[in-house]
């Protein structure tokens, strides 16, 4: 290591002593500089150019150990060592010595190999020390960017993840980020046809690793939703996409809620969230609304499937969701609550507002002080939830519910379009155009999308259902259904559509026919409806939301008739 030449201040009261050591530091090519007292010492500092101190313990005017404080005062946050000289051993002296900031002693009378091997060490501290001090510079500029990268970038994420109708008097939220990206997120959107849409979502990790998911997720639900598509539909793209950009590692637990204001229904999904509650005003125990399906972005687009609860709500009824950073909450004793601090809320023993005796809560127990993770918290309260959007005025406004609107069309997909194509967002863009199946678009896909589901995977591919009663059969069954689709040649589903709109009065008349080889229907019970049954669910899901579901030509047709 090349030596460090160092500008050192002596003080010493001894002419000779001090004479000798400048001689000798001198020598060692060292540039000194003398003072004759400790008050000349102070005098004769400038950190700018003074890199060491050596200093006489007992000194006129100003002892050693009075001129190292002074001087630590003039360099501030500079690192200047002092080394004292003295004569004595006294324990006792040499201690002090330490205790105003020495760093070293040197004993008189000099010996030149230990001065300079002393000298050399203390410059290889300073050069360190010169070092640390030029990289704590750099990580500070560093860190400046990096904040108002993170700044900048978090400013763009809460406009597209924030565009939406949270200010809506119906809806509470508490969003409370661990980091400054959160990896919660709280959307809502107003539907065209009335109502709205909401999706509360927990990306696995924290911060902006946590975050970057939410951006495609509010991109697709604001868009689709926009466009008056349904859950049923929104969910597989927002599925795919982040299948499709994340991670194996990472995936998003979400909930996702329909309100139909015009009928007074609520769908719900939850995937991978604590429960949900519902609170009717007839009872005092919440209804609590489960996970049963698997967070968004693990599966693939086939093996996605959506299990949705549906309710009637009544006003007084309220509704509140939340991340498991609220489930999973340390106190202020670092414990985890888990059901105990929830225990009131989920026994139906909170007064007034749940949302606000869960955001006190979470206050009162220093939570939000020191969140562990994101916290999330949404509250619907349904008395609100009116069909007051924007969207659904405009819709109103612009058309007249009384006029005519009929009119009929076939669709007919061969093994091509079998293969590679969904026809049910087309089909469902050309059905809402009736104002009144515009609001019931949701029961109206739920018709179309079970219909289809039943011509092409149990007409023509002739799956068996009951193979999703287990999990191994379920991944079995998609696995089957991929193999047998790429198997097609020659057959083919036709849809028959017509649709008769007159007075505030309607119908929708719809035919889905298969070329498979059909079953056997006369032991079909339409009206057996088990919603905890993974499987054969769907003609009598058809049959609760139609006036009539008719089959023929051994199950190879089905005819629905949907009225309003």
């Amino acid at each position: 290591m090349k030596e460090q030449k160092l500008t050192i201040l002596v003080a010493d009261d001894n002419p000779s002593d001090r004479m000798l050591l400048e001689t000798m530091l001198s020598q060692l090519g060292h540039v000194v500089v003398t003072a004759e007292d400790g008050q000349d010492a102070v005098d004769c500092f400038d950190p700018d150019k003074i890199q060491l101190v050596c200093l006489d313990i007992k000194m006129p005017r100003k002892d050693g150990w009075e001129a190292a404080i002074e001087i630590q005062e003039k360099a501030q946050e500079r690192l200047i060592p002092i080394v004292f000289l003295s004569g004595v051993s006294d324990p006792a002296v040499l201690q002090n010595c330490l205790d105003v900031g020495a760093t070293d002693f040197i004993s008189k009378p000099y010996s030149p190999a230990l001065v300079s091997a002393k000298l050399n060490a203390i410059a290889r501290l300073l050069v360190l020390q010169n070092a640390l001090s030029e990289q704590r510079d750099e990580l500070s500029l560093l860190n400046q960017q990096m904040v108002h990268d993170q700044e900048v970038a978090k400013m763009v994420y809460e406009r597209i993840t924030h565009s939406n109708c949270l200010s809506d008097r119906a809806l509470s939220t508490l969003h409370h980020g661990s980091h400054i990206f959160n990896g919660d997120v709280i959307l809502a959107a107003y539907k065209p046809n009335g109502g709205m849409h909401l999706l509360l979502g927990d990306f696995t990790g924290h911060g902006l690793s946590a975050a970057i998911g939410a951006l495609p997720l509010a991109d697709i639900f604001f868009d689709w939703t926009e466009k008056g598509f349904v859950m049923r539909q929104i969910l597989p793209e927002i599925n795919k996409r982040l299948h499709t950009i994340l991670p194996p590692n990472m995936f998003c637990a979400a909930a996702f809620i329909d309100i139909n204001a015009h009928n007074r229904t609520i769908a719900v999904w939850n995937a991978g969230l604590p429960d949900l509650l519902y609170f009717s005003a007839d009872e005092t125990l919440p209804k609590l609304i489960s996970s049963d399906s698997l967070p968004l972005g693990i599966l693939n687009e086939h093996e996605f499937e959506a299990n949705i609860d549906m309710f009637s709500y009544e006003p007084g009824d309220y509704f509140i969701a939340f991340t498991d950073g609220v489930y999973e909450a340390r106190s202020k004793d670092n414990k985890v609550h888990y059901n105990n601090a929830l225990n009131p809320l989920y026994e139906g023993q909170v007064k007034g507002s749940p949302f606000d005796w869960l955001e006190k809560m979470l206050h009162d127990e220093g939570i939000l002080d020191n969140p562990h993770d994101d916290i999330s918290v949404l509250g619907i309260d349904l008395s609100l939830a009116l069909d007051n959007s924007p969207q659904s005025q405009s819709l109103a406004q612009g058309r007249s519910f009384n006029a005519p609107a009929s009119f009929a069309f076939c669709y007919e997909l061969h093994a091509d379009s079998l293969k590679n194509t969904d026809p049910l967002p087309y089909l469902l863009q050309i059905l809402t155009t009736v104002p009144e199946l515009n609001k019931r678009s949701s029961e109206v896909f739920m018709i179309l999308s079970e219909m289809y589901s039943n011509a092409l995977e149990h007409g023509i591919l002739n799956l068996d259902s009951k193979l999703k009663s287990t999990v191994e059969g379920f991944a079995e069954y998609y696995s089957l259904r991929e193999s047998k689709l790429e198997q097609l040649l020659e057959d083919k589903v036709v849809i028959d559509v017509k649709v008769t709109a007159e007075q505030g009065e309607g119908c929708l008349c719809l035919t889905m026919s298969d070329s498979g080889k059909g079953f056997d229907t006369s032991n079909l019970q339409l009206n057996d409806f088990d919603h905890d049954r993974p499987f054969n669910r769907g003609l009598s899901l058809i049959n609760q939301l139609c006036d009539k579901v008719e089959l023929s030509d051994d199950g190879t047709k089905i005819s629905i008739i949907y009225t309003w």
